[in-house]
């Protein structure tokens, strides 16, 4: 994993129970706003929930337009966790994304 953040929120989705997956090879298509092609390695895909999880700690406009671009790409769901205190909920987190949709 990347950051302790990400440790951290994987020690959480074990405890809540929830499954994920983490797999350097998934990889999601998306291009940067110059038009080249790139490849986004998600965090954690839950696929009871069919979510990926990005744990994000900051943003820079690129990051916020790849993760836009990923997103209309692909056709996928995303919960982005911005903070601690998010990671430290993110079954609510889970939960509520999906009462939303």
């Amino acid at each position: 994993m990347d950051s302790s953040w990400e440790h951290i929120c994987a020690t959480k989705l074990d405890e809540a129970g929830i499954k994920w997956e983490r797999d350097p090879k998934m990889h999601l298509i998306y291009h940067t706003e110059r038009g080249r092609k790139r490849k986004y390695i998600p965090d954690f895909y839950l696929p009871e929930y069919d979510l990926y999880l990005e744990v994000k700690g900051y943003w820079t406009d690129a990051a916020r337009y790849k993760m836009k671009d990923v997103v209309a790409r692909n056709n996928v769901d995303i919960l982005i966790v911005e903070s601690m205190p998010q990671v430290l909920t993110v079954k609510k987190m889970i939960l509520e994304k999906r009462q939303d949709d």
